[in-house]
C-alpha cells in the first residue's frame, strides 16, 4: 500500500536536510496499517554504514531491554 500525501513528505523532509547540508540519509517508517516506506539518499558506502550502526544500535538496545527485564524479575527457571 503506497500513501502518495505521505511519501510527499518523506521527499520533504529529505530535501530539507540536503538543503542543511546533510548528504547521506536513510529514512523507515511503518504504520499499522502495513504501509512501509524505506527511502535513502547519498553515497551508498555511506548509507551501508548509517544501515548497519543502526543495526547495532537497534540490537544492543534490545538486548539492554532484555537484561533490564531479567534484572528486574528474575530468570524464569525452565527446569523439571
Amino acid at each position: 500500500m503506497v500513501d502518495e500525501t505521505i511519501l510527499a513528505k518523506i521527499d520533504g523532509f529529505l530535501a530539507e536536510l540536503q538543503e542543511m547540508g546533510v548528504e547521506d540519509v536513510v529514512f523507515a517508517g511503518a504504520s499499522p496499517d502495513g504501509f512501509m516506506a524505506v527511502k535513502y539518499s547519498g553515497e551508498p558506502r555511506a548509507i551501508l554504514y548509517l544501515v548497519r550502526t543502526l543495526d547495532l544500535n537497534i540490537m544492543f538496545d534490545s538486548m539492554r531491554e532484555m537484561v533490564m527485564e531479567v534484572g528486574n524479575h528474575g530468570r524464569e527457571d525452565y527446569g523439571e
